[in-house]
C-alpha cells in the first residue's frame, strides 16, 4: 500500500475489543490477530448487510489473497476500529482495503487488503454475487 490511509476513507467501522491473549511476547498485538481483525470484520458485514449465511447458504467467500502494512503497535487493552471498503467489485471477486485504528485516531496502526472469491457451495464454482450481497458491497464503495 502506497498512501496511509485516514479513518474519514472508511464507511464502515467495527469495534474490537483487545484481549489480553491477543498480545505477542513482546506485549503488542500480534500481527496474525490483526489478520483475524480484518477477517472479524468482514465476516460481520456480510452476515449483518449482506445476508450471507456461512453455514448453510448458497454461496461461500473464500480468501484468495491478503496483504497487510503495519505503521503502530497497539496492545492491550487498546479499544480498535476496523474500518472496511470495497477497492474493487468485479463479478464473482472482491477486493477489500482494510485499516486497523485506536479510537479516536485518524492514523492507522495497520491497513490492508484482502480478496475474496465466492463459490457455489454445491459445485464449489464461482458465481455472481447475491443481488442483497452485491447491494450491501456497493454501499462500501468509495
Amino acid at each position: 500500500m502506497t498512501d496511509t490511509p485516514q479513518r474519514h476513507d472508511y464507511p464502515h467501522l467495527q469495534p474490537i475489543l483487545t484481549r489480553w491473549q491477543d498480545s505477542d511476547l513482546n506485549g503488542h498485538i500480534a500481527g496474525a490477530t490483526v489478520y483475524s481483525y480484518f477477517d472479524t470484520t468482514i465476516q460481520a458485514f456480510l452476515q449483518q448487510q449482506g445476508g450471507l449465511d456461512p453455514q448453510e447458504g448458497e454461496v461461500l467467500g473464500f480468501v484468495v489473497s491478503s496483504a497487510a502494512d503495519f505503521f503502530a503497535l497497539p496492545a492491550f487493552p487498546d479499544t480498535l476500529e476496523v474500518g472496511l471498503r470495497v477497492a474493487r467489485l468485479a463479478g464473482s471477486s472482491v477486493e477489500y482495503q482494510l485499516a486497523l485504528f485506536r479510537v479516536g485516531e485518524a492514523q492507522p496502526c495497520a491497513a490492508g487488503k484482502v480478496v475474496q472469491v465466492f463459490v457455489e457451495r454445491a459445485s464449489g464454482r464461482p458465481v455472481p454475487l447475491p443481488a442483497e450481497l452485491q447491494a450491501a458491497l456497493l454501499s462500501l464503495q468509495g
